[in-house]
């Protein structure tokens, strides 16, 4: 079958992204709490919008198309997924235009508010928390409402863990919840039954959550501080408070960052094992965290070896700091990255680009993959140095059918290694291609002799980490923003629920010929 052959059940998709738009919706009623307790009554009405909207639509969508549904199939999961995401990350804009807007009418002055007057900026934000990346447009001085505060990391929260996830919890969708799944970069499975796996993954993300809170409280935040930094810590997404990151907080501060960071690395099938059967070597038993760990203090060790060699006077404990955060693609920082030499960044975007497991909240092509290719190699040594030689050998001897004979001790790759194999090369190629087209692009508005910062940036966005080198501002190309969203989005979806989305217009079109 022709790959424009595909039916696409877009009466079905509709009726599944309706249950998505929820999202934003319920996070705008809950949110309405924040208005109370900081008595910020002027947020009222544009959350209330945004929730009556999102249930609204949601709900019209939902079942007008409700008898569709069973129809759907893995390719209509995949546009849902990327159209939800969409939809939804423009619907958690309208609370950074609206209440800045709003709050610059009545005469607040801020340079904050005026950035997120401009819709652009309030999307970018947007797209930013959702996909759990933490690249910021608040770079500015001046009153920004707790409301808006409390949503930038609410978005980080729920986007971090999936939206998908969120609704699993919520219903009972069965085959088409598995797809969804699937669909939202996601594999690992607690239970035969999807809503169990996401009450697990719920029950997990929030048990951490509360550890994190607390911990951050003991050590010297406050209860409001505590709260915002453990839901972008638990999400690996990087929005602060303030303008210096963790800069400005205690060594025992930052040390429970990266304790944090590093858990929320970690799949969540192995954090489901190790609270169930209660034997902390489930930990070394998985491949990814053992590779993690590797990383870990492999990276720790070079950039503190590179920020010696280089002089730039840059402490350790920054150094641990900022490498946990690029490998497990949180965002946090200690320290101006512009103060890093060259090398330095070099090997931080090498960090970001690999991300934390499979299964975790992080961004990356995940060390699973990593492990699937590196295995590839290995295979392809091994066939080289064994197989081919016997081959070759065969060859020069007049054997009649060399190439069939196969010498003893090699084997060839089972069905299931070989399809992990190529996912991985595929996705691996994917995103290594669609960062040089990024790159590509945001060169157009990059200074000279600043390439390596663009880089740094883009795959930043990519892989939904939020550590920048200081290029992206609020004063930068809206186009070149446009990008960077778009490069947010593939890169929380694993890129092939976009490239689907984006054909299933023309193969809509053929269709209907």
């Amino acid at each position: 079958m022709s790959l424009f052959d595909q039916k696409i059940h877009w009466k079905s998709i509709w009726s599944q992204t309706g249950l998505l738009l929820h999202v934003p919706a319920a996070m705008a009623a809950v949110s309405l709490i924040i208005c109370v307790i900081y008595q910020e009554w002027f947020a009222l009405i544009p959350l209330i919008s945004v929730a009556v909207f999102g249930f609204g639509v949601g709900q019209l969508l939902y079942r007008l198309f409700l008898k569709e549904e069973n129809n759907a199939h893995l390719w209509d999961a995949m546009i849902i997924a990327a159209n939800g995401w969409l939809m939804c990350s423009i619907l958690a804009a309208v609370p950074f235009f609206w209440i800045a807007t709003e709050r610059l009418y009545a005469g607040v002055i801020s340079d904050n508010l005026v950035i997120f007057s401009h819709p652009i900026n309030a999307l970018f934000e947007a797209f930013s928390g959702y996909t759990s990346t933490g690249l910021t447009m608040l770079q500015k001085t001046g009153p920004f409402p707790n409301t808006l505060y409390w949503w930038r990391s609410f978005l980080e929260w729920t986007g971090g863990l999936g939206l998908v996830v969120f609704i699993l919890s919520l219903t009972h969708l069965n085959k088409m919840g598995f797809q969804l799944y699937y669909a939202e970069a996601r594999t690992e499975q607690m239970s035969n039954n999807i809503t169990q796996t996401a009450h697990w993954m719920w029950a997990i993300y929030v048990f951490y959550t509360c550890i994190a809170i607390f911990l951050f409280w003991l050590f010297g935040m406050t209860p409001w501080e505590a709260i915002n930094h453990a839901f972008t810590t638990l999400s690996t997404g990087g929005f602060t408070l303030g303008h210096e990151s963790f800069a400005n907080f205690s060594p025992l501060i930052q040390g429970t960052a990266i304790f944090m960071m590093i858990l929320a690395s970690m799949s969540f099938l192995v954090h489901f094992r190790l609270i169930r059967d209660k034997k902390w070597e489930i930990l070394l038993k998985s491949q990814q965290t053992r590779l993690l760990i590797f990383f870990l203090l492999g990276g720790w060790l070079i950039v503190v070896g590179l920020n010696y060699w280089n002089e730039t006077k840059i402490q350790w404990m920054s150094s641990f700091f900022d490498w946990t955060s690029a490998l497990t693609t949180c965002g946090f920082s200690s320290t101006k990255l512009s103060t890093f030499s060259p090398m330095t960044k070099l090997f931080l975007i090498m960090g970001m680009f690999v991300g934390g497991a499979t299964g975790s909240t992080c961004g990356g092509i995940k060390l699973r993959r990593l492990i699937y290719l590196l295995g590839g190699v290995m295979l392809r040594l091994k066939t080289l140095t064994q197989k081919k030689e016997k081959q070759i050998t065969d060859h020069y001897r007049s054997t009649k059918d060399p190439l069939n004979s196969e010498p003893p001790g090699v084997d060839l790759p089972k069905t299931e290694q070989s399809e992990r194999l190529y996912t991985a090369g595929v996705l691996f190629f994917l995103w290594t291609f669609s960062l040089l087209i990024g790159w590509f692009l945001i060169l157009k508005w990059t200074p000279s002799g600043q390439a390596l910062d663009a880089l740094f940036e883009v795959t930043s966005a990519m892989s939904n980490v939020g550590l920048t080198s200081g290029l992206l501002t609020p004063e930068f190309s809206s186009f070149g923003k446009c990008i960077f969203m778009l490069m947010m989005w593939i890169g929380r979806l694993e890129i092939i629920p976009a490239i689907i989305l984006l054909l299933s217009i023309p193969m809509t079109l053929k269709q209907k010929d």
